[in-house]
């Protein structure tokens, strides 16, 4: 591994333990065994360095999203986006617990998120559109703030995960009834 990949893994590690804010330049050094001048070369800033790791977790994210979201059918595209906070967090349960402990806190992991989710939104408003809902938009903005909670549920413990395949079913249920 590359002294740059060393910095980058180090500093996910302690970024999901300890938060971004709480996270310094020079702890990351010490867990890379590296120098802080090294970082500043690669990243410019520990915002770059977080930016670098977000933005790799996003990529690996959208990797994962898009051939599970390529439904045609209005309600397999629904049955699949309940499924997918529990997908994501299983594929890559370290990102997504360091993105549970610094989203609320930095805008950067928020604006990445929000990209992720906005294609969904969309499609989700068509999905209830062509299913007949009364009023699609709440209908995918109601969906979305499950899909939102249930990947922070998984996230934040590898015991939430255990119910997660139980919780798909159910919810899924609700959807498949109407």
């Amino acid at each position: 591994m590359s002294k740059r990949d060393d910095i980058l893994s180090a500093a996910a590690k302690l970024f999901r333990e300890n938060g971004a804010r709480s996270t310094s330049t020079k702890s990351i050094a010490l867990e890379a065994k590296t120098s802080e001048a090294l970082i500043f070369k690669y990243f410019g800033t520990k915002e770059g360095l977080l930016e670098e790791i977000i933005k790799k977790g996003y990529k690996e994210a959208t990797k994962i999203i898009v051939p599970n979201l390529m439904e045609k059918d209005a309600l397999s595209y629904i049955l699949k986006i309940v499924e997918i906070s529990h997908i994501l967090v299983v594929a890559n349960p370290s990102f997504w617990k360091m993105q549970h402990k610094i989203m609320a806190l930095n805008p950067i992991s928020q604006k990445y998120h929000d990209n992720l989710m906005k294609p969904c939104f969309d499609r989700l408003k068509q999905a209830f559109s062509e299913l007949k809902y009364e009023n699609s938009e709440l209908e995918a903005q109601l969906l979305l703030i499950y899909v939102e909670g249930m990947w922070r549920y998984f996230a934040r413990s590898q015991d939430n995960l255990k119910h997660g395949e139980e919780l798909i079913k159910l919810m899924k249920r609700k959807y498949d009834s109407n």
